[in-house]
């Protein structure tokens, strides 16, 4: 019974202790923070979102980027880089230019929830919206190895829309090559055959618009009937738009896209960031 009674005391003491200082003293510290001004005259940062963005929100927890993407920018005596002479620095995240300070409290005043993640197998994405445009954003996510061979990130081809161009190409059209948009999420390639068939087809005109593209070094001339020709023009008709078809975001990727521009958590200078 007397040990009974000491482990139920350890055990009130040890729960007791950590719901004091993991829960309480940190709501007792943080409850009453505001957002900052550094004069009258400026803007209060944070500010809570708006528009899309909170919608965004939803879409960017629906489909689970916390578990790969944190979204806190780490002091710079955190993390390791190298410099050009080999040296061990510190520093990483502000060096890799994904924030100009270490994320603090403050930055997350109007975040519910706070979705810091647990582990970093994509950058971190406290503050991406001033790395990157809203097209980039929108072909990332659409597949990312359109940008980055190398790259893990599932494709989220289910938040866009394959549909027949109507008239003119919409301006929400992602611009990519028919070898991204023909299978969305993969990257097509047709078979000999399927090529053989297209070249029977459309082969002309395929290379007429192979010799005016000027981005192309060719030397004026260009022989289908060769194998060396042939794949020439098979690499230059995949990396152009389709005619008749174009990827277009629906509400959910817009919504995502507007969240991820409005993530600029490390942007402002806070005094309490200060290393």
């Amino acid at each position: 019974m007397d040990r009974g009674m000491v482990i139920f005391v350890g055990a009130l003491l040890t729960f007791s202790s950590s719901w004091l200082g993991l829960i309480l003293f940190p709501y007792w510290q943080l409850n009453n923070e505001q957002p900052y001004q550094k004069d009258s005259t400026d803007e209060p940062y944070p500010q809570p979102l708006q528009g899309q963005a909170v919608l965004g929100r939803k879409v960017y927890q629906a489909n689970g980027c916390m578990y790969c993407h944190s979204q806190q920018v780490r002091s710079e005596k955190f993390g390791n880089w190298w410099d050009e002479n080999g040296q061990q620095r510190t520093g990483a995240d502000i060096k890799r230019g994904w924030g100009q300070r270490r994320n603090v409290s403050r930055d997350y005043l109007y975040d519910n929830p706070t979705m810091l993640g647990t582990m970093r197998t994509g950058p971190d994405l406290a503050n991406v919206g001033t790395r990157y445009s809203e097209q980039w954003q929108h072909t990332h996510l659409f597949n990312a190895r359109t940008l980055n061979d190398w790259s893990i990130m599932p494709s989220f081809a289910f938040l866009y829309t394959r549909e027949k161009v109507v008239g003119t190409r919409s301006e929400k059209a992602l611009k990519l090559g028919r070898e991204w948009t023909i299978d969305p999420g993969y990257r097509w390639r047709p078979t000999s055959a399927e090529w053989d068939d297209i070249l029977k087809q459309r082969g002309l005109s395929i290379a007429e618009r192979f010799l005016s593209d000027p981005t192309q070094p060719v030397d004026g001339k260009i022989d289908i009937a060769t194998p060396e020709g042939t794949k020439r023009l098979l690499e230059f008709w995949l990396t152009t738009e389709e005619e008749d078809q174009q990827i277009v975001p629906t509400s959910d990727a817009t919504a995502l896209v507007a969240y991820l521009l409005a993530l600029r958590k490390a942007e402002v200078p806070l005094p309490e960031a200060k290393e």
